[in-house]
């Protein structure tokens, strides 16, 4: 049996102004083919909802023509779609082919041979997690198109990861290298295995839930004080004490996995206090390394330097934050 990527369209793989249709409006997201490039061994699908067509706003003719353009150009790319599945329908008609409902899935496994349990929706709206739930598939949700404006609404329905662009997902779908992330049970002998080596051990904290580039600053330049760079995440349930309830985004497994995925990042734990001196009280690093708003002074300095290590301050890029990403 197959697996395959189910793609929105409008907002997920092309910009939405909306009801777009004309060819001349054309234009990718930025990280799409770079995005889908990574996702080798999959078949691809677009699965839209089309309602422009039954509100009269442009013909099924034209969506047609807007679909030959965007797939050309994925093709140009060595990305080929199987097939488009389209509903021209408005809400009120109560069809059974819109997003959410499982018809196009559910269509596409029987004539492909799919295993649903590894296939993966990727949209930009709570419908396309929805939809992805009513097929017993997995979900991506995209902050590009309408993501933000809906974020609130996707977040009741549970997507299993929120990524900032294409790039993003598909490093979520990829991801394989469990070994990465240690239990705190298992962290002792980690370190003692590590400190026989002699081999200088750096840590970083943080919530690191949507991934831009001022966390992989922050971590290359961790990482480049050291051999061995231990990453220390707040659970989900430090995150809402430090942050409030909205937050975060993404569960503590899935913020792991993406951090795991960088290969300048050796290990990851998770720990469940609101500071993570516990944690350094076990890893006793030779640095830690801390952002500039924090500064030497962090409240991790005391601890750190008690067991023979350093503070190292990294200035942060300005305007990266998963609070600018998410408030759009």
């Amino acid at each position: 049996m197959k697996k395959a990527i189910f793609l929105d369209r409008d907002g997920t793989l092309n910009v939405d102004s909306g009801y777009v249709y004309k060819v001349e409006d054309f234009l990718l997201h930025d990280g799409v083919i770079e995005g889908l490039q990574k996702l080798k061994g999959f078949l691809f699908f677009i699965v839209t909802n089309q309602s422009g067509i039954g509100r009269g706003f442009y013909s099924e003719e034209d969506m047609h023509k807007f679909n030959s353009r965007l797939i050309l150009e994925l093709k140009k790319n060595d990305i080929e779609i199987s097939q488009v599945y389209f509903c021209p329908h408005i809400p009120s008609d109560s069809c059974n082919c819109r997003k959410p409902s499982s018809k196009y899935i559910l269509d596409a496994k029987e004539k492909f041979d799919l295993n649903l349990s590894l296939c993966w929706v990727i949209g930009d709206h709570a419908c396309d997690v929805n939809f992805a739930k009513n097929s017993g598939c997995n979900s991506v949700y995209l902050l590009t198109g309408h993501g933000v404006k809906h974020l609130e609404e996707a977040k009741l329905v549970c997507p299993d990861y929120v990524a900032a662009d294409m790039t993003q997902a598909a490093d979520f779908i990829n991801f394989k290298d469990y070994n990465k992330i240690i239990s705190r049970d298992k962290l002792t002998g980690l370190i003692n295995e590590i400190k026989k080596t002699k081999k200088r051990i750096v840590t970083l904290n943080g919530t690191f839930d949507i991934l831009h580039n001022g966390h992989e600053k922050i971590l290359l330049e961790a990482r480049a004080q050291g051999d061995v760079l231990i990453v220390g995440l707040n659970s989900d349930s430090s995150v809402k004490s430090n942050k409030g309830p909205k937050r975060p985004l993404n569960n503590e497994f899935a913020r792991a996995k993406m951090l795991a995925r960088y290969n300048f990042v050796d290990y990851v734990t998770i720990f469940n206090e609101k500071t993570p001196i516990d944690l350094l009280e076990i890893i006793k690093p030779d640095i830690h390394v801390n952002g500039s708003e924090y500064g030497e002074n962090c409240i991790e300095a005391e601890t750190v330097i008690k067991n023979g290590g350093k503070i190292h301050v990294v200035n942060l890029l300005s305007g990266y934050s998963t609070t600018s990403l998410i408030s759009g």
